[in-house]
């Protein structure tokens, strides 16, 4: 990172290198999607949905000024390049905008590694192994279900085997665990399903503000600075 430029490096790492993402992915179909991310904006819906709408119980929680700049936002500029079986990428710019990539970015390389790992398979096993999937996702809601303090939440996003597959399980849990499901990050989910946006704190900034700190009262202060 350059302070003095206010240029970022991002870079998206394999920490499975024993998988042969390159390999298994096609960089043209990467970059199409990469590609049709930066073209993305918020639709006036959505922009709606986020001005109007209760989040953790407070409504207009964003700024104005927040949510103006948010409608303008989009994303930079990326390299992709392919070394051996993995691939190289990097975004560059804007801390405040390089760090939007992390999410779109990873969903997107695991829902194409999920089609990868799907394509020779038949109609009928494809089939069935949704169905198997389905049972074991519906098994696993009715032992959470026993659960008397249970309160869960979706953060699935980034780490997805595809979107239509998350949608599928947040439905589950809603009709499966009611008011002990508490709501999913996704927001264009939550948008859809009628239900709580809810996340947590994104631990980059404190983390490199802990980085910097000097002395254990300036730790301790990080993430609220």
């Amino acid at each position: 990172a350059s302070a003095s430029s206010d240029v970022y490096k991002r870079q998206i790492i394999n920490r499975s290198a024993h998988i042969p993402i390159a390999r298994m992915i096609d960089i043209g179909a990467l970059r199409e999607q990469l590609d049709h991310i930066r073209s993305l904006s918020l639709s006036r819906g959505e922009s709606t949905w986020l001005r109007g709408n209760m989040f953790y119980g407070k409504r207009q929680m964003f700024a104005p000024e927040f949510i103006a700049w948010l409608e303008e936002f989009r994303f930079p500029a990326y390299h992709l390049d392919r070394v051996g079986d993995q691939y190289e990428l990097v975004f560059e710019g804007r801390w405040l905008e390089t760090t939007m990539w992390e999410i779109p970015a990873l969903a997107v390389i695991m829902e194409l590694h999920s089609r990868a790992v799907l394509k020779g398979m038949g109609r009928f096993e494809l089939q069935v192994l949704y169905a198997r999937a389905m049972t074991r996702v519906w098994e696993k809601i009715q032992r959470l279900k026993q659960l008397p303090k249970l309160r869960v939440a979706d953060f699935g996003t980034r780490r997805r085997h595809g979107f239509l597959w998350q949608d599928w399980c947040v439905q589950a849990m809603v009709e499966g665990l009611g008011e002990k499901f508490l709501g999913t990050s996704n927001c264009l989910i939550a948008m859809k399903r009628d239900l709580e946006a809810i996340g947590t704190n994104a631990h980059e900034l404190p983390m490199v503000y802990a980085a910097l700190a000097s002395g254990d009262g300036a730790l301790a202060a990080t993430p609220y600075e």
